[in-house]
């Protein structure tokens, strides 16, 4: 399975910090695992994350105020976790997706994007390999 990857487009930023997310994390994964760690060739704060989803442990990571990194799943187990991600982001902030598997496609994501909408971006992307 690809890591799937939602960003802010470069050159932009997000308001979320890592304490943020962690916060977040915590209330909509009651068992989320969280590792407050350091890139040091990237020189940025990130937040290591895992839980279980669907009975399996699924891993993430969340570089503050840059992109949030989604393991361990399909576009159609993470696109409801994707939108509740943006959503907690101000209206018509910027976003763009990318899969592991196809990184030279990056699109950008619709403002206020459904979940539908969200899987069909993550879906095109994968059949694009």
């Amino acid at each position: 399975m690809d890591a799937i990857y939602i960003a802010a487009p470069e050159g932009t930023t997000w308001p979320l910090a890592g304490q943020d997310i962690e916060r977040l994390l915590e209330a909509r994964f009651p068992d989320v695992r969280i590792q407050h760690k350091y890139a040091p060739v990237s020189r940025a704060n990130y937040t290591d994350f895992e839980m279980t989803v669907d009975g399996e442990v699924r891993h993430g990571s969340y570089f503050d105020h840059r992109h949030l990194i989604l393991r361990d799943g399909t576009p159609e187990l993470w696109a409801d976790d994707i939108v509740w991600f943006l959503g907690l982001l101000p209206p018509g902030t910027p976003a763009v997706a990318m899969v592991e598997s196809n990184p030279d496609t990056i699109p950008a994501i619709p403002p206020a994007a459904t979940v539908h909408e969200i899987r069909e971006l993550l879906d095109g992307l994968l059949a694009d390999v």
